[in-house]
């Protein structure tokens, strides 16, 4: 008998927690029990998210005692970072399975936490027993936990282009550019997100380094010395494309490279290498993946041979968070990874 998974999704409010709610609407064996927001208790969901009425026509927000009260087997944490030990702790005393989509628990090391992040971990217990919540690197381990991170949106992006060179040694040094869209700032504007200020710019607000590199570093046992990040907010609402400019360890053809990133794509059903032919296809835009848990890269090679050229594109909200927490959340409940993923990209948007 098919058994059916009751989800809590916290942060339901949220541009990542309403992403969320859109996949498990037509997930197959994921139901929403709850969608949490303190500040929007008794509000339809709809009414913030008005693209999900048909699904959620009756069901209202409601807050985290109601919440805690309800049973679920599974809790998505989309909350502001820094806010998510206490849930999580409260959530493993009842043996219920989370994947944190907020920076708390996504690196191994409370020294690495505190320097990246500028506060001491309330609780580095749960970075030793958290999974990092790549599926395409941890698929394993995530089964097999009752604690997921989530990833960070530019983290991901560059860690899925990257890891086939990472894990043969070839990458001796790299630069890479994040261009981002606004989605990424979240639903609260700053002065550096609303939409009157950073509209028809190119504004670069990260020149060395950004916290998400805490997780490439980590993920591609890169040392940091080695790696320049830097971050570009650009004038679309989804989506993330990293241009990694590399020098290579030592000589390669272009075919090695091939077979390189098919052999590490191959059985990952989220990952896609461009095709070599036409031009304009070979380098992808975000637009290619928008509204899909699919990451999209390619790559050219320097008639050097040592100096290289990786672009990847994701959607944020999607491989970049919620797509990318219920892939492995699949996983946690003995699922098919895909399960409630297969939507096709929207193109042209």
């Amino acid at each position: 008998m098919k058994m059916t998974f009751k989800a809590a999704v916290w942060g339901a409010s949220g541009m990542a927690g309403g992403e969320v709610l859109r996949i498990l609407a037509r997930h197959p064996d994921i139901k929403v029990e709850c969608a949490v927001s303190k500040n929007k208790k008794g509000q339809f969901i709809w009414q913030t998210h008005p693209h999900l009425r048909d699904e959620y026509g009756d069901l209202t927000f409601c807050d985290h005692d109601e919440a805690f009260l309800k049973e679920a087997d599974i809790v998505f944490l989309a909350v502001p970072h820094g806010t998510a030990v206490s849930v999580i702790e409260k959530y493993l005393e009842k043996g219920t399975k989370v994947v944190d989509l907020s920076a708390d628990v996504r690196l191994y090391s409370a020294k690495d936490y505190e320097k990246w992040y500028g506060s001491p971990h309330p609780n580095p217990d749960l970075l030793i027993s958290a999974v990092y919540g790549l599926p395409e690197l941890h698929g394993k381990e995530i089964k097999e936990s009752n604690l997921v991170s989530g990833v960070g949106c530019n983290a991901a992006c560059c860690i899925l282009g990257l890891f086939p060179l990472a894990r043969e040694g070839l990458i001796e040094e790299i630069r890479i550019e994040v261009r981002v869209g606004s989605s990424e700032a979240g639903a609260t504007p700053t002065l550096g997100s609303h939409h009157p200020y950073r509209s028809r710019t190119l504004r670069v607000y990260e020149p060395f380094r950004h916290r998400h590199l805490a997780e490439i570093l980590q993920e591609l046992s890169l040392e940091e010395d080695a790696v320049t990040m830097t971050m570009t907010a650009v004038e679309i609402v989804r989506g993330a494309q990293m241009l990694a400019h590399i020098r290579l360890s030592e000589k390669v053809r272009e075919g090695e490279i091939w077979r390189l990133y098919k052999n590490a794509y191959r059985d990952k059903p989220f990952l896609q290498l461009c095709p070599a032919k036409p031009a304009h296809l070979r380098l992808p835009e975000p637009k290619m993946v928008t509204g899909s848990n699919q990451a999209m890269t390619g790559f050219t090679l320097h008639e050097d041979g040592r100096r290289m050229l990786v672009v990847t594109a994701i959607d944020n909200l999607m491989k970049g968070a919620a797509g990318t927490a219920v892939q492995a959340s699949n996983l946690m409940l003995g699922l098919n990874e895909t399960e409630g993923l297969t939507m096709m990209p929207v193109y042209p948007v």
